[in-house]
């Protein structure tokens, strides 16, 4: 638990955002089945979710350097080996979808765990698919047991929660044993996270194509690039407007990567539009919520799906407002918010439910308005030094 006293501040500040762990996670899954070596170079300090990546894929036989401003991954050009202990995933549901896809791929029984908060997250569409195809499938949750390999070569595919099924199957596909069809289904979310996999597949040596919502994937030999360079997480962007907007300072953000679909969100987010949908863009809802509240306020719409993130994101970050005296009400994909609201002091400390972007939305607000707040260690999943940067920046005006 963290306390804030809640300061005035004024002027401009620098505002350094990790670099992107979905880009890393991404590199890393395909770095490690190359046929050459990649290194991965960044500005800050990676997340715990692309630490929790790495280490999977260590434990499955990669070999990976870690240095302070890049990573060597060594790639196994042959594949990758059945684990000699459990998979561990921490925070990260991406993680948990890639190496599930991976572990598929590979004769043998494999567990997955992960952090108590990701053992409350389901993972329906890839588990159903990866049991249409053959596997042993455990658990649509974590703890899992993935009873390998893929032995059959249609199956179906829900990708109306999460793209991370998608996702998953791409950056696993160059050890399949043989050529798949993936049918589709659902209305699809999170649709830059999917252009982003399709990116760096391409840019290894594999382009994928939906057609008539279908999908067909084989094993293919993967050639990363020697050097991939990582700029910042675009989706942390939402929290420096909200900590510039809510003490009426300036903020300067390093580069980021832009990922289809949180670009448009976020400059509508910035540019003050009355309705917000975030059906691509799901990650921004309680920041955004936040920022509508202390502005002009809105509706956001669109987002049922992120009532499986890290928390209920809908209802926890209506709780979370409520929690600093400002209203706004859940509906069934999105959460309505009245504006013009000044944020006060919480009587008791505010809960985060150990979900990293809940946790950073609250921080920034209380940094204001003073208080305590639960569960602030989680934020490291994304961002290991937000709460010593957001610290510094209050201590020392």
């Amino acid at each position: 638990m963290r306390e804030f006293e809640g300061t005035e501040l004024s002027g401009s500040f620098d505002w350094l955002i990790p670099p992107s762990k979905s880009h890393i996670i991404r590199w890393l899954a395909l770095g490690s089945q190359s046929i050459g070596e990649t290194i991965i170079s960044f500005e800050g300090v990676p997340g715990e979710d692309s630490v929790s990546m790495a280490n999977c894929l260590i434990s499955m036989g990669s070999d990976i350097d870690f240095g302070d401003d890049s990573w060597l991954v060594v790639g196994s050009g042959d594949g990758l080996d059945i684990p000699s202990r459990t998979l561990q995933c921490g925070n990260s549901g991406t993680t948990a979808s890639i190496v599930s896809a991976m572990s598929a791929c590979l004769e043998g029984d494999i567990r997955i765990d992960g952090d108590n908060s990701l053992r409350t997250r389901r993972s329906d569409g890839l588990c159903e698919a990866l049991s249409q195809l053959g596997c042993g499938i455990s658990s649509n949750s974590i703890p899992r047991i993935i009873s390998g390999r893929i032995s059959y070569g249609n199956a179906t595919l829900n990708r109306g929660e999460t793209s991370q099924g998608l996702t998953a199957m791409a950056l696993a596909s160059p050890n399949l044993p043989h050529n798949i069809s993936l049918k589709l289904e659902g209305v699809p979310v999170s649709e830059g996270y999917w252009g982003l996999s399709k990116k760096i597949c391409s840019m290894s040596g594999k382009d994928f194509y939906v057609e008539n919502e279908n999908i067909k994937l084989g094993p293919w030999e993967v050639k990363a690039p020697a050097l991939v360079e990582i700029n910042a997480e675009e989706s942390l962007i939402p929290m420096a407007t909200l900590f510039s907007r809510i003490h009426g300072v300036e903020v300067r953000n390093n580069v980021v990567d832009k990922i289809g679909g949180l670009k448009s969100a976020i400059d509508k987010l910035i540019g003050g539009s009355e309705v917000l949908d975030l059906a691509y863009a799901s990650d921004i809802i309680t920041p955004s919520a936040a920022i509508m509240a202390i502005g002009n306020g809105g509706k956001i719409i669109g987002c049922g799906h992120a009532r499986g993130k890290e928390s209920d994101r809908i209802s926890k970050t209506v709780e979370m407002l409520d929690a600093f005296g400002m209203k706004s009400v859940e509906t069934n994909d999105g959460i309505i918010v009245p504006g013009g609201q000044i944020p006060c002091r919480p009587t008791s400390p505010v809960l985060t439910y150990s979900d990293h972007r809940m946790a950073m939305t609250a921080m920034i607000i209380a940094s204001k308005t003073g208080g305590f707040v639960d569960g602030d260690d989680c934020v490291s999943a994304t961002d290991p030094e937000f709460a010593d940067r957001l610290q510094s920046i209050c201590e020392n005006n």
